[in-house]
């Protein structure tokens, strides 16, 4: 079978019929009403996403501009009023969805009859005249025609055999039975605008109005038959491009809906239908319309058809543009050239359907430069606080996938490709202890002022690892660490060094004024150190001056420890780490509750029953002692986000006339009881820094450790890390 013959016949099998709905109460029911009453034929539409039938809006109106069935008693099933022939059954239909509105979608002169729509020129003026009619009972089998991306100014002049019409008709034996279809060659011509011109050898049958229109050189559905000229041999179609005006504003009161954004909705249906049936693993072994396209002639290019459909059902699954503009911008800076305006570009895909005639290696090379702008452009939006996490993660599928597909550029495209890059979400800083090893080691000036470096001869040593984030659990190696454990001190000293051009690079991803948050991954063993305050080179040069980190950036510590916890959204994982950060999400306002009172630390059993909404707070050396067993045992306990001091009093408690206290107490207080539009946790960090890094700084702020572990974007695993896990060289080893 050839192309053509697979494409006639997929979208003869998706175009229906529309006529009053079933008389019954039933689903389904026969096509005929009655068999000693022909049925009423409105017209023909066909489908473009599981349930959905996209049709003209004029052919679910009557002459006097009223919603049909007029008469409540011809009312079918329960909610119908559109019958859908499908398989020669009426199934129950609801008009979702008409542009423009029924009342405006009366023809302006003359009118029209049961069972024949009007000429072209009497609803040549109803704009965009396009209607959507949700399905109330499902198929027995799926189908959907394949539509275009392209705005009509690039469809070109089709000759007399270069399209095709399908329609529902009558039998044309004339004979009761149910409607059969038709299907119709025919030229057309390309123009701006939303109006196809179409031209056919044969006259155009009473029942077209709402089919499909074709283009069989390209294969895929451009249009929608709108009417015949009265010489039956030519007629308008609307292009499926004026599907971008609809909105909300277009829904029918009652009916089915797809969403605040119908269009991009039922583009990601469309999308996601034809990739699924492509999917070797949910293939029912019929042909597809990627099977017909393949076998159209003049087919040949570097971006294939599979490309297209990935790439096509990867756009679907992301946020979409922040507004039209963006898509035309991104479109001229993948290719070099102003973008058609004469139809706007509402989504991602009709930003694809832009990208035509490079040829060549350039027509991959084109396609990748746009989706990997997308890709960026999209994670910048969903890497701000408060975005979904699924969203950062789809956005990063799609880049993956477009530097994977990339490996088969030619090297100066490769290289262009790369540099698009999304900005990562947070920097890793992460120093784990190097397992079992310990070693006499002199005091070489970094255990000095260390407290954590240890006085004696026995030192824990640690080693140290430098990643990029992107929000979605994954994490990439950003500085190869040295193999070797040292002790804390040094270890600190050779990663703050390699940090400063990683968080430069990151920063210069971002917008501007918004640096990368650092997060720094302490055993707790460590929680005493003061990561905002470390002190770094602000660049590579021995001799450049030094800066507060937390001052520059949001600076907050992770629990290296809970990396083995279950990761959100694990089947079956009891998680209080993930189920205390819901509580913190959904709370109005953060909660502190003191770790540590005069006397004695909460027990494991009061920390317990405190509620998800409150944020441990400890005054107390955390390094040693009950300020160090409460702190553990807040995070042993799942508490996410917690505030202490790097350098908290020792016991018994000083005097609180000294105030000291009393003044980091009060001073957290205030910042967690501040409310706002999102929730008070998401912006914690920024607002931490911005009390660090305002003048005159905060005083209470000296010395404060934000402790916030956000369980939607774990630490690796060790078993998943992008790197091996260093070990250290013996030195006893020969």
């Amino acid at each position: 079978m050839s192309g053509r013959e697979t494409l006639w016949r997929l979208a003869q099998d998706a175009t229906v019929g529309i006529c009053p709905p079933p008389r019954t109460r039933e689903t389904t029911g026969p096509a005929l009403p009655s068999p000693r009453r022909r049925p009423v034929l409105w017209g023909s539409g066909f489908l473009v996403a599981p349930g959905w039938v996209l049709t003209c809006a004029h052919v679910l109106v009557d002459g006097l501009g009223l919603r049909r069935p007029q008469d409540p008693a011809a009312g079918g099933a329960e909610g119908a009023d559109v019958g859908v022939v499908v398989d020669g059954e009426v199934l129950p239909g609801r008009l979702a969805y008409c542009m423009p509105r029924p009342h405006q979608a009366v023809p302006e002169r003359g009118g029209d009859q049961p069972g024949r729509e009007p000429y072209a020129d009497a609803v040549d003026g109803i704009t965009p005249d396009l209607a959507l009619v949700a399905l109330l009972a499902p198929l027995k089998r799926e189908r959907c025609v394949w539509l275009t991306d392209r705005p009509p100014g690039e469809f070109g002049q089709a000759e007399d055999d270069g399209g095709g019409i399908i329609g529902r008709f009558y039998d044309a034996t004339g004979e009761e039975g149910p409607f059969v279809t038709e299907q119709l060659v025919c030229g057309h011509g390309g123009n701006k605008g939303s109006r196809i011109k179409v031209t056919l050898r044969v006259d155009m049958r009473h029942g077209v109005s709402g089919g499909p229109l074709i283009d069989l050189e390209r294969g895929e559905v451009i249009g929608v038959v709108k009417a015949r000229a009265k010489d039956g041999r030519s007629g308008l179609a609307v292009a499926v491009s004026a599907l971008r005006a609809l909105g909300p504003d277009s829904h029918q009161p009652g009916a089915p809906d797809l969403g605040d954004e119908p269009y991009r909705e039922l583009m990601r249906l469309h999308d996601a239908w034809h990739w699924r049936r492509q999917d070797p693993e949910q293939s029912d072994g019929q042909d597809t319309w990627i099977d017909g396209q393949r076998e159209l002639p003049g087919r040949l290019s570097s971006w294939e058809l599979t490309d297209r459909l990935t790439a096509l059902n990867r756009l679907g699954r992301i946020p979409g543009p922040r507004s039209p503009d963006v898509v035309q911008q991104l479109v001229h800076d993948a290719t070099g050239q102003h973008a058609n305006r004469h139809t706007r570009a509402v989504t991602w895909r009709d930003g694809h359907g832009m990208l035509r005639g490079f040829g060549g290696d350039d027509d991959l090379a084109v396609h990748l430069q746009y989706l990997a702008r997308v890709a960026v452009e999209v994670y910048r939006g969903a890497a701000a606080p408060g975005a979904d996490p699924q969203a950062v993660a789809e956005a990063r599928a799609l880049h993956r996938w477009v530097m994977e597909r990339g490996q088969a550029l030619r090297p100066q495209m490769r290289k262009r490709l790369s540099g698009l890059r999304p900005a990562p979400r947070a920097v890793l800083l992460e120093f784990e202890e190097a397992p079992a090893f310990y070693d006499d080691i002199e005091d070489d000036g970094y255990a000095r002022g260390d407290r954590y470096a240890g006085a004696g001869a026995e030192q824990a040593l640690f080693t140290w690892s430098v990643l990029r984030g992107y929000g979605d659990g994954r994490w990439e190696l950003a500085v190869e660490p040295q193999p070797d454990g040292v002790p804390f001190a040094r270890a600190r000293e050779q990663a703050l060094l390699a940090l400063a051009g990683v968080l430069a690079g990151a920063d210069a991803a971002r917008p501007a004024g918004d640096p990368v948050p650092l997060e720094v991954a302490l055993p707790g063993s460590l929680f005493g150190a003061a990561v905002a305050e470390w002190e770094m080179r602000e660049d590579h040069r021995p001799s450049s001056p030094r800066s507060v980190v937390g001052a520059d950036r949001p600076v907050v510590l992770r629990d290296i420890e809970r990396r083995l916890a279950p990761v959100v959204g694990d089947e079956g994982a009891a998680d209080p780490w993930a189920r205390r950060w819901q509580g913190l999400l959904s709370a109005p306002r953060l909660t502190p509750v003191r770790l540590a009172e005069p006397h004695a630390p909460l027990g494991r059993q009061q920390l317990s029953a405190l509620s998800d909404g409150t944020v441990p707070v400890l005054c107390r050396d955390v390094s040693a002692g009950t300020g160090g067993d409460a702190v553990q045992r807040a995070a042993g306990l799942g508490f996410p986000v917690a505030l202490w001091r790097a350098d908290g009093h020792g016991e018994p408690h000083p005097d609180p006339a000294a105030g000291h206290c009393e003044e980091f107490h009060d001073g957290v207080a205030g910042l967690l009881s501040a409310v706002g539009p999102d929730p008070a946790v998401l912006s914690l960090p920024r607002r931490v820094w911005r009390l660090r890094a305002g003048e005159p700084r905060a005083a209470w702020t000296r010395g404060l450790v934000l402790f916030y572990d956000d369980p939607r974007h774990p630490l690796p695993r060790a078993a998943e890390k992008p790197l091996q896990q260093p070990g250290r060289r013996d030195r006893n080893a020969s």
